[in-house]
């Protein structure tokens, strides 16, 4: 494995990361918003 192949292997994980990440935090945001839980269940 050389240099390059391990710094684009850290670079996927960290923009994967990055993405799951994101999307949690967006629809912490929407939950906060609209009052509902986080991981399903209604809104209103």
């Amino acid at each position: 494995m050389t240099l390059i192949q391990k710094r684009l292997i850290i670079l996927l994980v960290i923009v994967i990361v990055g993405i799951v990440l994101g999307r949690l935090v967006v629809r912490g945001i929407l939950n906060l918003l609209l009052g509902g839980t986080i991981f399903g269940g209604n809104f209103l």
